[in-house]
């Protein structure tokens, strides 16, 4: 279910959480290059985007490394991105290779997942910073401070699907 939320103090909106049929979506985007499917979900984000935001913003798609992105030939978030009827930003990079978050778990995956961006240029207004998945929220963070510290006002985030939180003891 779609949905607006508060998640690692971002405020992040998403198509619903990270299984069954979005998460055979998400995979489809990313690992096949499903075109057809992206230009669905691109739609479905430009909708939810437009409920939480409807004056004007900017666009981008949180970048992959440039390894990563030879090796697949393209990055499924910048693609989204250019779909969503928004003017699409240029030259916003991901420094390094960090480790998938996936290959990561407990201890490793908060300390060792540190994804570095940096956005050549000024920036004004909204951005809406686009990605497929949130976890933890980590390189939407990094990513989101890359973008507010070239002077963006207000970054959102879009993403196409939400990972469950955790049960959190005694609550």
């Amino acid at each position: 279910m779609p949905a607006w939320e508060l998640r690692a103090g971002l405020e992040v909106g998403s198509l619903g959480f990270y299984r069954g049929a979005l998460r055979q979506a998400v995979l489809r985007i990313k690992e096949r290059n499903d075109l057809a499917l992206l230009g669905v979900l691109a739609g479905r984000l430009a909708a939810l985007l437009q409920q939480h935001c409807p004056g004007p913003v900017q666009v981008v798609g949180v970048p992959t490394s440039a390894r990563r992105q030879r090796w697949r030939g393209y990055c499924a978030p910048g693609r989204l991105a250019a779909r969503l009827g928004a003017p699409l930003l240029a030259d916003f990079h991901c420094l390094g290779d960090p480790a998938p978050r996936k290959a990561l778990r407990g201890f490793q995956a908060r300390r060792a997942h540190k994804s570095s961006f940096v956005y050549r240029g000024r920036l004004q207004g909204t951005v809406v910073l686009l990605d497929d998945v949130i976890t933890s929220g980590q390189t939407l963070r990094q990513a989101r401070q890359a973008l507010l510290a070239a002077g963006a006002e207000r970054v959102v985030c879009l993403c196409v699907a939400r990972a469950a939180r955790a049960a959190r003891a005694g609550s």
